[in-house]
């Protein structure tokens, strides 16, 4: 919610307050996730009056799957599905592996399709993109 403010609000800085009055979200919270979208280049701060946060690239060039794995870590339906099957104690020729496999490859591939251009734009440009299907 955060991100989707942040692009809301175009070229100019708005406060973790701000935010936080506007999406009900916690300003501490926000304090936490702002650090990590800072360090990968997400989001740029400015301190002093007129300052706060602001997106460090143009909203259609974010996607949500960039924010979630920099906020969240990668996405995984089951946590055997970390990409080096670390913590998978299932056996070698497991058939469910191959099933959550293709189930978070589907999830990922919806959250890069989906720019936060796309949110502020709205479900029906999303839906335009042909990204969601209906049927």
């Amino acid at each position: 919610m955060l991100m989707y403010e942040l692009a809301r609000t175009g070229d100019g800085f708005i406060s973790l307050a701000e935010v936080s009055a506007t999406q009900k979200v916690s300003q501490g919270y926000l304090e936490q996730i702002v650090i990590p979208l800072r360090e990968h280049g997400l989001v740029q701060g400015k301190r002093g009056f007129g300052g706060g946060y602001k997106l460090a690239r143009p909203a259609a060039e974010i996607t949500v799957g960039e924010i979630v794995k920099v906020a969240e870590g990668p996405v995984a339906p089951v946590k055997c599905m970390h990409e080096d099957f670390s913590d998978c104690d299932c056996p070698d020729d497991c058939r469910a592996r191959l099933v959550w496999q293709k189930v978070g490859d589907a999830i990922e591939g919806v959250l890069n399709s989906i720019t936060l251009h796309d949110l502020v734009e709205g479900a029906a440009h999303i839906e335009q993109k042909g990204d969601i299907d209906h049927e």
